[in-house]
């Protein structure tokens, strides 16, 4: 299960001091933490992309351009590449997704599907999110007083477009009922004996955050922590339908988020629990082998290199980090300075990432570079003063972008090719349909009653 943009610090046991108790905490208080987990890039495509296939975006032609795929955009993630889904599926899983996808669309005309998750080795696809959950999807016209913009702003279900705009009362809920669909079929008896892979993709809580009626109100925090409430109930309903269906011992369940949050969006952009930067830039290099490892140094633990877009920025060997170049977003000085302009009333102006392409003009480059004991400063702000020690680490560092350079072989970017007419449009000229209200009421009705408990825990706690 990916979370969409949600912040280190974005859930109570992860410390943050207004966010209520929910499945999540459970989660995590009855699992194990991964507190050194590293997402693929910063922006939502590329994290993606290397979610997927376990490759670095750099090594996938997911650099360059806006970062990010567009509704128009004539890349995806390269047909070449392997995906787990098309990994497990030929290791005998049945494999199924719902939620945001975000790795391209179109490649010929506005319905040829070609980069689409059911090309993608997935066998079940419910309702989906081929773009994202974008800031031009606001209906409430708070934030984007033109929206929803119907090219920016369209669900699928399977490879059909059935909604353009996206309306999101009933999202989460239509999103459960796809699981549930998906594990009724895997449960019958010629499918009982074969394992799944399920690529649960929240989009929550991207720019446009939502919540049902049923959960608006729910937190203290407003629309971010009412967002966050009923992604909570919607995992423990995955949780919950796994027990009922006797296989939750025999299931591995992961809760992640696609990279860290969008503080630009002030009050309603997350919480990255002081951790440097905004978006998590962190990413863990799946080709550095042991023998890319300084001998003696790291045992069995692999370098990790950190990336903006296609700046190499750090690198991480153990418990201590290199930096080559710093942006204004690691400093955390790209905002506060500005803070009345930017947020005034704790409320954006405009949908914006501080240094998003990384442009050469907004990086400082250090030499030599700046080392961190992440152990003794996990937030990063007292440099190591000059010694042999770090003297040694640059030098591993130094080592370790070699190996990692040699490796790289150029690939042309997936992205900022594009034609408009590409873009998704369910009813040309006007691209605005909605083909799956009628049909999901009923559903919606035993959603409410199934969302009462977990509301009634989170109200007990308010």
């Amino acid at each position: 299960m990916t979370q969409n943009v949600a912040g280190f610090g974005d859930i109570a046991s992860y410390g943050h001091p207004t966010q209520e108790h929910t499945s999540l905490d459970r989660m995590a208080n009855e699992g194990t933490r991964f507190t050194q987990a590293y997402s693929a890039d910063s922006m939502c495509s590329p994290s993606r992309a290397g979610m997927m296939t376990g490759r670095l975006p750099i090594r996938l032609g997911v650099t360059g351009g806006r970062r990010v795929f567009m509704p128009y955009d004539i890349g995806g993630l390269p047909k070449h590449e392997t995906t787990m889904a098309e990994m497990l599926k030929e290791a005998g899983y049945v494999t199924g997704m719902v939620g945001k996808w975000h790795l391209g669309i179109n490649e010929h005309n506005r319905t040829d599907g070609a980069h689409l998750p059911s090309r993608r080795g997935f066998d079940f696809v419910g309702l989906n999110l081929p773009f994202t959950n974008a800031w031009q999807c606001d209906t409430t016209q708070e934030y984007y007083t033109n929206g929803p913009d119907p090219s920016m702003c369209f669900l699928y279900d399977g490879d059909e477009i059935v909604q353009q705009p996206i309306r999101f009362e009933w999202m989460t809920e239509n999103l459960v009922h796809d699981w549930r669909r998906f594990l009724r079929t895997r449960m019958q008896i010629d499918q009982k004996e074969r394992p799944f892979f399920f690529y649960f993709s929240f989009p929550q809580v991207h720019s446009t955050q939502f919540a049902s009626p049923n959960f608006l109100g729910t937190s203290v925090r407003g629309i971010y922590g009412d967002s966050i409430n009923e992604m909570s109930w919607a995992v423990s309903q995955v949780l919950d339908s796994l027990v009922n269906a006797g296989i939750a011992e025999n299931t591995l369940v992961i809760l992640m988020s696609d990279h860290g949050p969008h503080i630009e969006l002030c009050l309603n952009g997350g919480s990255t629990a002081g951790l440097k930067g905004r978006n998590g830039t962190n990413i863990l290099d799946e080709l550095l082998g042991i023998s890319d490892e300084p001998p003696g140094y790291l045992g069995r633990r692999r370098p990790i290199i950190y990336y903006c877009n296609t700046k190499l920025m750090a690198v991480r060997i153990g418990n201590i980090k290199i930096h080559y170049k710093t942006s204004p977003i690691f400093l955390n000085n790209s905002i506060d300075p500005n803070l009345s302009y930017f947020c005034p009333n704790g409320k954006p102006r405009a949908d914006w990432y501080v240094s998003q392409v990384c442009p050469d003009e907004h990086l400082t480059v250090h030499n030599p570079p700046l080392v961190f004991n992440l152990i003794k400063d996990p937030y990063e702000r007292f440099a190591l003063e000059e010694s042999d020690f770090v003297l040694q680490m640059r030098s591993l560092a130094a080592e370790v972008q070699r190996n990692h350079r040699e490796t790289l072989i150029p690939v042309t970017s997936q992205l900022g090719h594009f034609d408009k007419t590409l873009t998704p449009c369910c009813d040309p000229p006007m691209c605005r349909c909605d083909k799956i209200s009628n049909r999901r009421e009923v559903q919606h009705q035993e959603s409410l009653l199934e969302q009462s408990s977990e509301v009634e825990f989170i109200r007990k706690i308010l």
